[in-house]
Protein backbone atom coordinates (compact mmCIF):
# COMPACT_ATOMS: atom_id res chain seq x y z
CA UNK A 1 0.00 0.00 0.00
CA UNK A 2 1.33 3.46 -0.93
CA UNK A 3 0.17 6.67 0.74
CA UNK A 4 1.37 10.05 -0.47
CA UNK A 5 0.94 13.53 0.98
CA UNK A 6 2.33 17.00 0.39
CA UNK A 7 5.25 18.19 2.48
CA UNK A 8 7.24 21.36 2.80
CA UNK A 9 10.84 21.00 1.66
CA UNK A 10 12.42 17.95 0.15
CA UNK A 11 10.45 14.74 -0.39
CA UNK A 12 11.20 11.50 1.42
CA UNK A 13 10.15 7.89 1.41
CA UNK A 14 8.96 6.01 4.50
CA UNK A 15 8.70 2.22 4.53
CA UNK A 16 7.28 0.00 7.25
CA UNK A 17 6.31 -3.62 7.61
CA UNK A 18 6.52 -6.81 9.65
CA UNK A 19 9.08 -9.58 9.78
CA UNK A 20 10.84 -11.94 12.19
CA UNK A 21 10.97 -10.61 15.75
CA UNK A 22 14.15 -8.82 16.91
CA UNK A 23 15.89 -9.24 13.57
CA UNK A 24 18.23 -6.98 11.63
CA UNK A 25 16.34 -5.59 8.65
CA UNK A 26 18.28 -4.04 5.78
CA UNK A 27 17.07 -1.78 2.99
CA UNK A 28 19.26 -1.65 -0.11
CA UNK A 29 19.12 -0.04 -3.50
CA UNK A 30 21.20 2.16 -5.78
CA UNK A 31 22.46 4.94 -3.49
CA UNK A 32 20.47 3.59 -0.52
CA UNK A 33 21.73 1.39 2.32
CA UNK A 34 19.98 1.43 5.69
CA UNK A 35 19.48 -0.95 8.61
CA UNK A 36 17.08 -1.19 11.51
CA UNK A 37 15.90 -3.75 14.08
CA UNK A 38 12.38 -5.14 14.18
CA UNK A 39 10.66 -4.86 17.55
CA UNK A 40 8.98 -7.55 19.68
CA UNK A 41 5.92 -7.47 17.42
CA UNK A 42 8.03 -7.81 14.27
CA UNK A 43 7.40 -4.19 13.24
CA UNK A 44 10.19 -2.37 11.40
CA UNK A 45 10.28 1.10 9.88
CA UNK A 46 12.59 3.11 7.68
CA UNK A 47 11.87 6.82 8.04
CA UNK A 48 13.03 9.53 5.66
CA UNK A 49 14.63 7.34 3.03
CA UNK A 50 16.23 9.91 0.75
CA UNK A 51 17.87 9.59 -2.63
CA UNK A 52 19.71 12.30 -4.55
CA UNK A 53 18.47 11.23 -7.99
CA UNK A 54 15.17 12.18 -9.65
CA UNK A 55 13.56 8.85 -8.77
CA UNK A 56 13.64 6.25 -6.04
CA UNK A 57 15.50 3.14 -7.22
CA UNK A 58 14.25 -0.39 -6.78
CA UNK A 59 14.58 -1.11 -3.08
CA UNK A 60 14.95 -4.58 -1.56
CA UNK A 61 14.27 -5.46 2.08
CA UNK A 62 15.74 -8.49 3.80
CA UNK A 63 15.93 -9.59 7.44
CA UNK A 64 18.49 -11.70 9.32
CA UNK A 65 17.31 -13.29 12.57
CA UNK A 66 19.34 -14.06 15.70
CA UNK A 67 20.39 -17.45 14.27
CA UNK A 68 21.70 -15.88 11.05
CA UNK A 69 18.79 -17.20 8.99
CA UNK A 70 17.60 -14.87 6.25
CA UNK A 71 14.27 -14.01 4.70
CA UNK A 72 13.67 -13.90 0.99
CA UNK A 73 14.38 -10.40 -0.35
CA UNK A 74 11.20 -8.39 -0.88
CA UNK A 75 11.66 -5.70 -3.51
CA UNK A 76 9.76 -2.48 -4.19
CA UNK A 77 9.86 -1.29 -7.81
CA UNK A 78 11.37 2.08 -8.68
CA UNK A 79 9.12 5.06 -7.92
CA UNK A 80 9.03 8.56 -9.43
CA UNK A 81 10.21 11.35 -7.18
CA UNK A 82 8.30 14.58 -6.74
CA UNK A 83 9.97 17.40 -4.82
CA UNK A 84 6.68 18.19 -3.04
CA UNK A 85 5.42 14.64 -2.48
CA UNK A 86 6.42 12.11 0.15
CA UNK A 87 5.53 8.43 0.07
CA UNK A 88 4.76 5.93 2.79
CA UNK A 89 4.81 2.29 1.73
CA UNK A 90 3.50 -0.52 3.87
CA UNK A 91 2.88 -2.83 5.40
CA UNK A 92 5.57 -4.98 3.79
CA UNK A 93 5.25 -8.58 5.00
CA UNK A 94 8.60 -10.35 5.03
CA UNK A 95 8.80 -14.11 4.73
CA UNK A 96 9.59 -16.26 7.76
CA UNK A 97 13.10 -17.59 8.26
CA UNK A 98 13.49 -21.37 8.35
CA UNK A 99 16.15 -24.02 8.95
CA UNK A 100 16.34 -27.82 9.25
CA UNK A 101 18.14 -29.67 12.01
CA UNK A 102 19.52 -32.07 9.37
CA UNK A 103 19.25 -32.37 5.60
CA UNK A 104 19.81 -36.15 5.59
CA UNK A 105 17.65 -38.16 7.95
CA UNK A 106 17.49 -41.90 8.60
CA UNK A 107 13.99 -43.34 8.27
CA UNK A 108 11.78 -43.01 11.35
CA UNK A 109 14.26 -40.77 13.15
CA UNK A 110 13.45 -37.29 14.46
CA UNK A 111 13.65 -34.35 12.08
CA UNK A 112 12.19 -30.90 12.46
CA UNK A 113 11.98 -27.52 10.77
CA UNK A 114 12.25 -24.37 12.87
CA UNK A 115 12.03 -20.69 12.11
CA UNK A 116 11.01 -17.21 13.14
CA UNK A 117 8.33 -14.73 12.12
CA UNK A 118 5.86 -12.36 13.79
CA UNK A 119 4.37 -13.46 17.16
CA UNK A 120 1.26 -15.65 17.39
CA UNK A 121 1.04 -16.01 13.63
CA UNK A 122 -0.23 -18.93 11.55
CA UNK A 123 2.58 -20.53 9.56
CA UNK A 124 1.96 -22.71 6.50
CA UNK A 125 4.62 -25.30 5.65
CA UNK A 126 4.57 -26.48 2.03
CA UNK A 127 6.18 -29.79 1.03
CA UNK A 128 7.16 -31.10 -2.38
CA UNK A 129 7.93 -34.82 -2.47
CA UNK A 130 10.02 -36.60 -5.07
CA UNK A 131 7.86 -39.26 -6.71
CA UNK A 132 10.83 -41.49 -7.52
CA UNK A 133 12.45 -43.75 -4.94
CA UNK A 134 15.98 -42.80 -3.95
CA UNK A 135 16.94 -46.44 -4.38
CA UNK A 136 15.39 -46.88 -7.83
CA UNK A 137 15.65 -43.44 -9.46
CA UNK A 138 16.93 -43.35 -13.02
CA UNK A 139 18.76 -40.73 -15.03
CA UNK A 140 15.47 -39.21 -16.10
CA UNK A 141 14.54 -35.80 -14.78
CA UNK A 142 13.10 -36.12 -11.29
CA UNK A 143 9.47 -35.14 -11.00
CA UNK A 144 8.52 -33.01 -8.02
CA UNK A 145 4.91 -32.39 -7.14
CA UNK A 146 3.53 -29.91 -4.65
CA UNK A 147 1.97 -31.82 -1.79
CA UNK A 148 -1.80 -31.45 -1.46
CA UNK A 149 -4.54 -33.02 0.66
CA UNK A 150 -6.21 -34.34 -2.50
CA UNK A 151 -3.29 -36.67 -3.19
CA UNK A 152 -3.67 -39.74 -0.98
CA UNK A 153 -0.02 -40.75 -1.42
CA UNK A 154 1.44 -37.36 -0.55
CA UNK A 155 1.28 -35.29 2.61
CA UNK A 156 -1.02 -32.38 3.45
CA UNK A 157 0.21 -28.83 3.88
CA UNK A 158 1.44 -28.59 7.45
CA UNK A 159 0.33 -25.81 9.79
CA UNK A 160 1.70 -24.43 13.01
CA UNK A 161 1.59 -21.19 14.98
CA UNK A 162 4.49 -19.09 16.19
CA UNK A 163 4.81 -18.36 19.90
CA UNK A 164 5.03 -14.96 21.61
CA UNK A 165 8.67 -14.64 20.51
CA UNK A 166 7.79 -15.39 16.90
CA UNK A 167 9.48 -18.81 17.04
CA UNK A 168 7.98 -21.98 15.60
CA UNK A 169 8.99 -25.57 14.88
CA UNK A 170 7.33 -28.60 13.35
CA UNK A 171 8.27 -32.24 12.75
CA UNK A 172 9.10 -33.36 9.22
CA UNK A 173 7.94 -36.70 7.71
CA UNK A 174 10.56 -39.46 7.94
CA UNK A 175 8.60 -42.69 7.39
CA UNK A 176 9.21 -42.95 3.62
CA UNK A 177 12.52 -42.98 1.76
CA UNK A 178 12.21 -39.88 -0.43
CA UNK A 179 13.52 -36.41 -1.21
CA UNK A 180 11.64 -33.29 -0.17
CA UNK A 181 11.65 -29.57 -0.81
CA UNK A 182 10.07 -27.35 1.82
CA UNK A 183 9.26 -23.67 2.24
CA UNK A 184 7.00 -21.61 4.48
CA UNK A 185 4.79 -18.54 4.48
CA UNK A 186 2.78 -16.74 7.14
CA UNK A 187 -0.64 -15.21 7.34
CA UNK A 188 -0.64 -11.83 9.06
CA UNK A 189 -3.92 -9.92 9.43
CA UNK A 190 -5.49 -11.90 6.57
CA UNK A 191 -2.52 -11.14 4.30
CA UNK A 192 -0.03 -13.76 3.12
CA UNK A 193 3.69 -13.06 3.32
CA UNK A 194 6.16 -13.89 0.61
CA UNK A 195 7.43 -17.47 0.65
CA UNK A 196 10.59 -18.28 2.56
CA UNK A 197 13.78 -19.72 1.15
CA UNK A 198 13.33 -23.26 -0.16
CA UNK A 199 15.23 -26.00 1.69
CA UNK A 200 15.89 -29.59 0.68
CA UNK A 201 16.20 -32.74 2.75
CA UNK A 202 16.30 -36.47 2.09
CA UNK A 203 15.06 -39.43 4.10
CA UNK A 204 17.44 -42.36 3.59
CA UNK A 205 17.78 -45.94 4.86
CA UNK A 206 20.08 -46.84 7.74
CA UNK A 207 22.24 -48.90 5.34
CA UNK A 208 22.74 -45.96 3.01
CA UNK A 209 23.44 -43.70 5.98
CA UNK A 210 26.19 -46.06 7.17
CA UNK A 211 27.70 -46.36 3.68
CA UNK A 212 27.75 -42.57 3.29
CA UNK A 213 29.37 -42.21 6.70
CA UNK A 214 31.98 -44.83 5.80
CA UNK A 215 32.70 -43.16 2.45
CA UNK A 216 33.08 -39.73 4.07
CA UNK A 217 35.32 -41.24 6.75
CA UNK A 218 37.54 -42.80 4.09
CA UNK A 219 37.74 -39.53 2.16
CA UNK A 220 38.57 -37.49 5.25
CA UNK A 221 41.20 -39.97 6.47
CA UNK A 222 42.62 -41.23 3.18
CA UNK A 223 46.22 -40.27 4.04
CA UNK A 224 46.09 -42.12 7.35
CA UNK A 225 44.43 -45.12 5.68
CA UNK A 226 47.11 -45.12 2.97
CA UNK A 227 49.85 -45.16 5.62
CA UNK A 228 48.12 -47.98 7.54
CA UNK A 229 47.74 -49.97 4.31
CA UNK A 230 51.44 -49.52 3.55
CA UNK A 231 52.36 -50.71 7.06
CA UNK A 232 50.11 -53.78 6.68
CA UNK A 233 51.68 -54.62 3.31
CA UNK A 234 55.18 -54.28 4.76
CA UNK A 235 54.24 -56.53 7.69
CA UNK A 236 52.83 -59.16 5.30
CA UNK A 237 55.96 -59.02 3.12
CA UNK A 238 58.16 -59.30 6.21
CA UNK A 239 56.23 -62.35 7.45
CA UNK A 240 56.49 -64.01 4.03
CA UNK A 241 60.22 -63.30 3.86
CA UNK A 242 60.66 -64.65 7.38
CA UNK A 243 58.81 -67.86 6.48
CA UNK A 244 60.95 -68.37 3.38
CA UNK A 245 64.13 -67.84 5.42
CA UNK A 246 62.92 -70.31 8.04
CA UNK A 247 62.15 -72.93 5.38
CA UNK A 248 65.59 -72.52 3.81
CA UNK A 249 67.22 -72.86 7.22
CA UNK A 250 65.24 -76.03 7.98
CA UNK A 251 66.17 -77.58 4.63
CA UNK A 252 69.81 -76.68 5.18
CA UNK A 253 69.74 -78.19 8.69
CA UNK A 254 68.14 -81.44 7.47
CA UNK A 255 70.68 -81.76 4.66
CA UNK A 256 73.58 -81.32 7.06
CA UNK A 257 72.08 -83.93 9.38
CA UNK A 258 71.74 -86.48 6.57
CA UNK A 259 75.29 -85.87 5.45
CA UNK A 260 76.50 -86.47 8.99
CA UNK A 261 74.60 -89.78 9.07
CA UNK A 262 76.22 -90.89 5.82
CA UNK A 263 79.64 -90.16 7.23
CA UNK A 264 78.89 -92.22 10.30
Amino acid sequence: MIDNHATVGRSYLSIYGYGPVNSEVSLRGFGVSEKTISDKTGLFRFNSVYNFTYSYPELCIQAVDDKKRVTQPTCIPALPKDILTSFEIGPILLSPTISLNNNKIVTNSESYLSGKTTPNTKVNIYLAKNKQSLLLRSREKKILSLVSTANAYSLPVLNTTSNEKGEFDINMPTSDIAEYKVFASTKFAENLSAKSNTLEFAVISSVKSFLEWLWNFLLQNKIMIFIIAEVIILVILFIKALKQTTKKYKRHTERDYLEELKII
